[in-house]
């Protein structure tokens, strides 16, 4: 029997626990891991799993069973939960934002330990894993003699879960807005991820990125955030990420535009569903965990692949 761990019972756990019986990927959801108890009993109410308050109290995986680990963008949090559960035998796939692009000591850890357990660790998800990184490099795979990708994403964040709305810093002064960014409470991780990983799928040498966060005010109120990722590699070709999230935002689209023989511009008008699409993008990850020669996938380390093997 196919079973899957949730390890953080917030929207994303949720929606993925429900897909993932209902798409015949696993069997059933075999137990919920949560801090809060009113997290844990909400799902464990609706897929009858087992509950825990830490990964540290699960019992070891019997047939290399599958866990989703969705409770937080930060990488120094969420890394030593997935070396955990790898070493108990679980393949692992998170939506953690900044293991998109993980620091190279956490990487090192990471892949060391799936490769030791036999195991796989996959990050994806919309954006990092999706939308401004694969993509683009699907599209700029169509050209040639590559200068110049601009990626643009505008999203309505009324249309998006609560925990997203808070990150775009909506009701705030602009005051509040400055203190919480510095804080790392709001703004959106993992944008200088995906530009190397685009980078790094063109093969193209670069040094850095430049980032910049700034609010969007209307009527001294924050309603959103605008934030940018530039990388160069210093003979002339470049990337730019643009992605600005705000609420009631007019005329939401992504757009990825590549300079190049031929150029392209390719759009998805309304904009590409996020909550949606990542659960369908960690779906297709805990689909792929058993086909994977062990260790740990950045998320346009997996080939595009259906129905061959």
């Amino acid at each position: 029997m196919s079973e899957l761990i949730i390890v953080g019972a917030g929207p994303i756990g949720s929606w993925v626990a429900q897909a993932a019986v209902d798409d015949g990927i696993v069997d059933r959801v075999a137990a919920v891991v949560d801090p809060q108890p009113e997290a844990r009993a909400r799902l464990t109410a609706e897929t009858g799993a087992d509950a825990y308050p830490t990964t540290v109290d699960l019992p070891a995986a019997r047939n290399a069973e599958r866990a989703l680990v969705a409770f937080s963008s930060r990488a120094d949090k969420v890394a030593p939960e997935i070396v955990r559960l790898v070493s108990s035998g679980y393949h692992v796939v998170t939506t953690c934002e900044e293991l998109a692009w993980a620091p190279r000591h956490i990487w090192d850890a990471m892949h060391t330990s799936a490769r030791s357990n036999g195991r796989v660790i996959v990050v994806t998800g919309t954006n990092p894993g999706f939308i401004m990184d694969r993509v683009p490099l699907l599209v700029a795979s169509g050209s040639r003699n590559v200068s110049r990708i601009v990626v643009t994403r505008r999203v309505d964040s009324s249309t998006r879960r609560e925990s997203l709305v808070r990150k775009t810093g909506y009701g705030l002064t602009p005051e509040e807005f400055a203190h919480e960014l510095a804080a790392g409470r709001i703004g959106h991780k993992g944008l200088d991820a995906s530009a190397r990983l685009v980078a790094r799928g063109l093969l193209w040498p670069y040094h850095d990125v430049s980032m910049r966060i700034e609010p969007i005010v209307v009527d001294g109120v924050v309603h959103g955030a605008d934030h940018r990722a530039e990388l160069s590699t210093g003979d002339g070709r470049s990337i730019e990420l643009r992605l600005t999230m705000a609420w009631k935002i007019a005329e939401p689209v992504d757009r990825v535009q590549v300079v190049g023989e031929p150029p392209l511009d390719v759009r998805f008008e309304g904009g590409y569903p996020g909550d949606e699409g990542t659960v369908a993008n960690v779906l297709r990850g805990l689909q792929r965990c058993s086909e994977l020669d062990p260790g740990f996938y950045r998320p346009t380390d997996i080939p595009l692949r259906f129905g061959v093997r």
